[in-house]
This record gives structure tokens, sequence and C-alpha cells, in this order.
């Protein structure tokens, strides 16, 4: 655990000294914000985050893969991943550190947006319990997505085609379990296809945590999903580390 700790706060030291970092941050609040204010505090409507959090997931898919692409490419490009790989480290613990890091980073983003609600709470009457589950939804949606980008960006020294493959599949899981479309697929296909699909996506039980209902599947979702593309992560580097 001690292992998993320094590589966390190496991880987490790294996002906080890199301009990625803060461009994503800066970006991804700029918009966020922007886009929600242009509807919620506009003639005379009702203190709500619909707008905020409407938004925010489609933003995640656009801007988690150049955040992700450096996780292990760049250690790749740079070299410096054999030189982890010689370390009295397990693999395992370089995933969890890496993905840890990435988490503890998105929420402090995430935290720095809470002038929205707390502006909204003071103008209206704001219902915080599909507020704070929103937050908490959005931080187990942005880590399914980092495991994904953590995932393919173990496959590639190419930073570029990392972010590609990773916004591509982001971009799929969205879609398949966006409402809309699992509306008009209903319409043609079997309840159980289009259930079986849906259940893949993560926004799917975002939108059900977002709803201010905290359900035990939900979380075993996310704790599965998230599990599975750490697993294949952890193969990856394993198969690497035997190669030499």
């Amino acid at each position: 655990m001690h292992e998993a700790l320094v590589v966390f706060r190496r991880e987490l030291k790294s996002y906080f000294l890199s301009p990625i970092a803060y461009v994503f941050g800066i970006l991804l609040i700029s918009v966020l914000l922007w886009y929600s204010t242009e509807t919620a505090l506009q003639n005379g409507a009702r203190a709500s985050t619909d707008g905020f959090f409407t938004m925010l997931p489609f933003m995640l898919i656009l801007f988690l893969p150049g955040l992700t692409m450096r996780s292990w490419a760049e250690e790749r490009k740079l070299g410096t991943l054999e030189l982890l790989m010689t370390f009295p480290v397990t693999i395992r613990q370089l995933v969890f550190g890496k993905f840890a890091a990435s988490l503890v980073y998105l929420g402090c983003v995430l935290l720095l947006t809470l002038g929205l609600p707390l502006t909204l709470a003071t103008y209206g009457k704001l219902d915080w319990s599909p507020v704070l589950g929103s937050y908490f939804a959005s931080l187990l949606f942005a880590g399914s997505f980092v495991a994904v980008g953590m995932f393919w960006s173990s496959l590639t020294r190419d930073q570029i085609v990392a972010m590609l493959l990773s916004l591509v599949s982001l971009f799929v899981l969205y879609q398949i379990g966006n409402p809309l479309y699992v509306e008009m697929a209903a319409d043609w296909l079997p309840a159980w296809v289009v259930d079986t699909i849906s259940g893949a996506s993560p926004y799917k039980y975002f939108l059900s945590i977002a709803r201010g209902v905290l359900d035990t599947r939900d979380l075993i979702y996310f704790a599965c999903f998230c599990g599975f593309f750490l697993h294949a992560n952890a193969l990856v580097l394993q198969a690497r580390r035997q190669r030499g």
C-alpha cells in the first residue's frame, strides 16, 4: 500500500506541474460555467444545475482523452516506464496509484465549480439532494472514463493515437446509454438487446445517481467497469514487463 501511495503522490504532483492539466481544468470549468449560467441565470429561471450536469458528461468525452493519453504513452516515450518497472512496486500498485491520482485531480476540478450551485442557492431555492448526487455521479463517471483512457494509453507509445482511441470509445460508450438513442433502438430491436447494450454505458448509471437516489447496483456497476479496464491495463503492463 505504501508503494501505491508513492506512485499516487508522484502522479498527483505531475498533474499540478503539468500545463496540460491546468489547460484542461480551466477550459472545462469555463465552458461548463458559461453554458450553465446561460440557461440557469436568465429570465427568472428556477435555481437548477441541470444544464451544468447535462453538459458535463459530453465535455468529459472531449477533454479526458487529452488528459489520460499521457498516463502510460508518455512514460514509454520518455523511457521512464522501464525505470518504473524496476522499482519494488507491483503492476497493480502502479495502475491504482495513477488512477487514484487522476480521480483526486478531477475531484479538485469539480470542487472549483461549486461556486455555481452556491450562487444559485443564494438567489433561489436550490434542491441540494440531486446536486450532491450529480457531483458524486460525475466523479464516478469521470473515473470510469479515466480507466478506459489509461487502458488505451498502455497499448501505445503515441499519445495522439491513445487520445483518438479513447475519444472514439468514450463517445460510443456515451451514446449507447443516451436515452434518446435507447428509445430509438427500442423501436426496432428486442428489449433485452437494448437493455444489454445500454447497460454497458456509464452514462446510464450516471443519470440514475444524478437523480439523487443512490442505488447499490449503480455503485457495483462503476466498481466492476473501472475494475475491468484497470485489470486489462495491468495485464498489458505485466506482459510488457515479462517481455523485458
